[in-house]
């Protein structure tokens, strides 16, 4: 990104801590309205999508995992530091992430037939499914009454 691209304020080290934090008290509390609180915070500020190893290729391409039903699962996260932890050992320091407006990381799941977004994956590796990141997408607003009513 060439440096006058870069939102004035934006660092290496930039983490969302309002996805983390909403994400932090879902684990801790996991109902509609944490899950609400998660979803909208979703729809602000910057998220990281794992580029490692696209270098040298003629495309950058994101790097997804697997469920264990083979399904394709797109990793988030919510700083480099968080992709880091999530590299195997020793390989942090190789790691290559881009960060990019959230809402626009989250679109990336419309672009294969992944089943859900993990979040975090070396920490606090949250999966949710991709009906709950279609509902952050799709810009109305989310409740705790619309989640439980079956959204």
């Amino acid at each position: 990104m060439a440096e006058e691209q870069v939102p004035e304020g934006l660092t290496a080290d930039y983490v969302n801590s309002e996805v983390r934090e909403a994400m932090v008290a879902l684990q801790a509390t996991p109902d509609y309205a944490h899950l609400t609180a998660f979803l909208n915070s979703l729809r602000d500020g910057l998220l990281v999508v794992d580029v490692t190893g696209t270098a040298k290729k003629k495309a950058t391409h994101i790097r997804t995992i697997r469920s264990t039903q083979g399904k394709l699962v797109l990793p988030l996260f919510t700083s480099m530091a968080e992709l880091r932890a999530a590299m195997p050992k020793g390989k942090g320091s190789q790691a290559k992430g881009a960060m990019m407006p959230a809402l626009e990381a989250l679109r990336m799941i419309r672009t294969q037939p992944f089943v859900a977004a993990q979040f975090d994956v070396g920490s606090a590796a949250l999966v949710v499914v991709r009906k709950y990141i279609d509902l952050a997408l799709d810009g109305e607003e989310i409740t705790a009454e619309r989640l439980e009513a079956g959204a």
